[in-house]
Order: C-alpha cells, then sequence, then structure tokens
C-alpha cells in the first residue's frame, strides 16, 4: 500500500554540525532553532545522535542538549538518536533520561545504540582503564530497563536501586519509552524481544532490503510492552532539499569531503560548498565520494517527496526522520521547511514560499 504522504509521520535527527569557520556554540544555538521550526512546522520529533572525537559534529552528550531543547519548546518529542550504552554506565543513562522527563514530561524517547558513535580508542577513553562496560548489549539493556523502571528479576545484585529522580505518587512514570537503533537485524531482533521501538539507520545502511527485512523481523516477533502495546517503526534517512535541484546537488557536495575525511579519521570541521569543490580528489576519492552518495536522498521538494513516499513504502516503516548536513544553517531550516511544505504538515503554509510542483 503507498503511503499517505500527508499522514506519514516526519521527524528529525540532528548531528549538530560544526561549520568551518563557525563554532560549537553557534552550531548549538543554530540546533535550537532548528528544533523550534520543526515543532512549528509539525515534525513529530527532534533526536540528537551522541557522537566523539569528531570536529564537525557537537552532540557529543545528547542529554545536555536535549536539556537546553527542553526549555525552548513546547510540543515536540525529544530523544536521543541515540545513546551509545557501551559507553555508559545504565545506571547512568536511566538518571539521565529520567531527569529529561522531568524536565519535558512525556514528551522524551531514549534510543539506544550498541556501536560506539567513534573510533575504537575513543570508546576505550571513554570506558575508562577499568574496562567497564564489556558486557554484551542485552545484559546492559536490561539493567537500563531495571534501574529505569525498578522492576528488577530475581537474585539482580543491585535490586531496589532505582534511577533517580523518583516518579511522583500515582502521577505518570519518568522512564522515557525506548528505542532501538539498528543498520541491521540484530537490533531489531532486540527491539522487538524488549518491546521496545525500532529505529532502522538508513543513513548508514542505505539498502532498502535490509531495512524492510529489519522492520518484518522485528514486527514477527515483537512482544508488546507498557510503552509499546504496538510494534512501531521508524526510518532514517539521509536528506537535501532546495528549490531546484541543481541548488541542491551543489549544497550537497560537503557531504563527500565530510565522509573521506571520517574514515581517514581526520578531524575537521563540515566543510563548505566551496572547499567540496576545490579539494584536489584522486580517481579513488571521487569514487568513495560518488559511493557515499548512494545514502544520501537530494532533490527539489517533488523529487524528495517521491523518494521518501517510495522509501516508506518499499520498508513498511510507520515514520521517516530526517537528517540533513548542510555548511549553511539557513540552507539547512530551508530544506527541513521545503519537506515539510511538500507533504502538507501543518505550520507550513506561512513557512516560505515553495515551487508550484509541490503545492
Amino acid at each position: 500500500m503507498t503511503p499517505d504522504s500527508t499522514s506519514l509521520p516526519l521527524s528529525v535527527l540532528d548531528l549538530v554540525p560544526v561549520p568551518s569557520g563557525s563554532d560549537a556554540p553557534t552550531a548549538l544555538r543554530e540546533t535550537a532553532r532548528l528544533a523550534q521550526d520543526a515543532e512549528r512546522l509539525g515534525y513529530a520529533r527532534f533526536w540528537v545522535a551522541e557522537h566523539h572525537n569528531i570536529r564537525a559534529l557537537a552532540a557529543s552528550v545528547p542529554a545536555v542538549v536535549l536539556a537546553a531543547l527542553s526549555q525552548v519548546t513546547s510540543t515536540l518529542r525529544l530523544g536521543a538518536g541515540g545513546v551509545m550504552l557501551p559507553n555508559h554506565a545504565p545506571l547512568a543513562v536511566a538518571e539521565s533520561y529520567r531527569l529529561l522527563s522531568a524536565l519535558a514530561p512525556g514528551r522524551v524517547d531514549l534510543g539506544l545504540g550498541r556501536a560506539p558513535g567513534t573510533d575504537g580508542r575513543t570508546a576505550a577513553a571513554l570506558r575508562g582503564a577499568g574496562g567497564l562496560h564489556e558486557a554484551p548489549f542485552e545484559a546492559q539493556l536490561a539493567d537500563l530497563i531495571a534501574y529505569g523502571s525498578g522492576d528488577f528479576p530475581a537474585g539482580h545484585p543491585f535490586a531496589g536501586i532505582t534511577a533517580a529522580p523518583a516518579d511522583a505518587a500515582g502521577g505518570p512514570g519518568l522512564f522515557p519509552p525506548l528505542w532501538i537503533l539498528s543498520s541491521s537485524g540484530y537490533g531489531a531482533r532486540v527491539a522487538a524481544q524488549v518491546g521496545a521501538g525500532l529505529a532502522f539507520a538508513s543513513h548508514i545502511n542505505p539498502s532498502v532490503p535490509d531495512a524492510a527485512a529489519a522492520i518484518r523481523t522485528y514486527r514477527a516477533a515483537f512482544r508488546p510492552s507498557a510503552t509499546f502495546p504496538q510494534a512501531r517503526s521508524l526510518v532514517a534517512a539521509s536528506v537535501v532539499c532546495a528549490p531546484t535541484a541543481e541548488e541542491a546537488e551543489d549544497l550537497a557536495a560537503p557531504l563527500g569531503l565530510m565522509f573521506l575525511r571520517l574514515i581517514r579519521g581526520e578531524a575537521a570541521p563540515f566543510p563548505s560548498v566551496a572547499e567540496a569543490r576545490a579539494y584536489p580528489y584522486t580517481p579513488h576519492e571521487r569514487a568513495q565520494v560518488a559511493a557515499s552518495r548512494s545514502r544520501v536522498i537530494v532533490g527539489d521538494p517533488a523529487q524528495v517527496r517521491a523518494a521518501l513516499l517510495t522509501l516508506a513504502e518499499q520498508t513498511g516503516t510507520d515514520e521517516l526522520m530526517l537528517t540533513t548536513l548542510l555548511h549553511d544553517p539557513a540552507a539547512r531550516r530551508r530544506s527541513y521547511a521545503l519537506v515539510a511544505g511538500a507533504f502538507g504538515l501543518r505550520g507550513t503554509e506561512a513557512a516560505l514560499p515553495l515551487p508550484a510542483a509541490t503545492r
């Protein structure tokens, strides 16, 4: 069945890019502005991803960013997309996100991943010399759920410890709904087992058959939970939208150079279009950039809308989450506004004029 573009929820995954010539404080202010725009435009969620030792991205601790966003938004769901659980003690994560839920009651999500979000050396530094997080991801997840809910399995060595702050007597619980991040079938099986939502990272693994298979696996094995009585999936996609396809392609050029720098382990801010155009690519590098292009949906509003609807139809997802990395913050905000307008989200009528083809 073809998804209805007027009812398909759209959300935002923000990596808090730090453009060349700018700095982290400016990037964080731009993320706050983007979150306010996303709320006004009718996006459902605004998630922030965890990355370390990458100069081009500023969101090393999503909970801190989300706490700030909770104070400048009122209806938008805020979440980690996600917390890289092996980097953290489960009790610390449970407390951080219960506290965040106290700041933004009823609108916090906790997405969890098992990748480090960085290189191996930095991951080791994050986890400490004692190697405190050698347990399997499923064991860490079970501990997190126990601390967050207060429901421990029999014989647990820390039974009785509940993550602070405590729930109000008779009030709603502060432990947020859990989502499991996945770029393969593993996360789908874990999400189904614990009754969590499934967030498939198509911006990392652009294989549509892989995403569709993961969602089928998840739904077939799903065990209902208090927060997810039914299976719920979203697919994250990298998107660059501009009034014309030519401008969108131009704006997307820095993504290839950033990809090259990441795989070479180079520390640098997010490059500009001029920097990307001036870079002396070798033939091998050009091939790598061309391969990375398959991860990104680039085009005018009509093209992006069509590609996203096809992605939703082919994967069978319930929701799409868009991540847009651009050097110019204004172009990034415009990209989200153009997509919102193309899908007819609420709040887009006065957002900005769109080409006739998208009306």
